[in-house]
């Protein structure tokens, strides 16, 4: 896999083309909400999780001040190196209102039990989510995009930041990202996502 991230192709889609577009989360949009299933459940104390619990006006987690979701997938490279960073940021900056979901689009359940030894090893105790049939992928990354891909959240619901693929700059455009959103600023200023499909 290149150092930009991991392409991957979503299954066919149902949506014509120009309703996909409108779908798909976007930059100073509204984030598209979605619950799944939690790969770590015991870690996270909760058997599904998702974005209403940390962003929107009903906010569950009334801490939450900036969310930071992944899609990853067992076969990226990169994503296993993001994985144990995501972690160690976590750490670092929950205190301050960081909260962290991981999206698996595994499909398959060889790459399911490669998540689930990947979430042990790197002692994870944010959510990872299960999308196993790629439905909030396609409305987050639409039919292709590199992985991983990052989305940093406001606590509105509105997307502030795109990071796409996986680079020698990557960490710190996160890290820079996520600064700026616990600070209040505006997240999203560049507002040029990284890499792209």
């Amino acid at each position: 896999m290149t150092g930009r991230g991991c392409l991957f192709a979503l299954l066919s889609l149902t949506l014509p083309a120009p309703a996909l577009a409108e779908e798909v989360a976007a930059i100073d949009k509204p984030a598209p909400m979605f619950r799944l299933p939690v790969y770590n459940a015991k870690a996270t104390g909760a058997a599904a999780d998702g974005l209403h619990r940390y962003v929107g006006p009903d906010a569950e987690d009334k801490g939450a001040k900036v969310l930071l979701l992944s899609f990853m997938a067992s076969f990226c490279k990169p994503c296993k190196k993001e994985m144990p960073y995501l972690q160690s940021l976590y750490e670092r900056r929950r205190t301050e209102g960081l909260r962290v979901l991981m999206v698996s689009i595994d499909t398959e359940p060889e790459g399911q039990k490669a998540v689930q030894e990947l979430i042990e090893q790197n002692q994870v105790t944010f959510p990872v989510l299960k999308d196993r049939f790629n439905l909030v992928a396609r409305r987050w990354l639409g039919p292709k995009s590199p992985l991983p891909s990052v989305f940093i959240v406001r606590p509105d619901g509105t997307v502030a930041a795109v990071h796409r693929g996986y680079s020698e700059g990557t960490i710190e455009a996160i890290a820079a990202a996520v600064e700026r959103a616990l600070e209040g600023g505006k997240t999203g200023a560049p507002k040029a996502e990284k890499g792209g499909p």
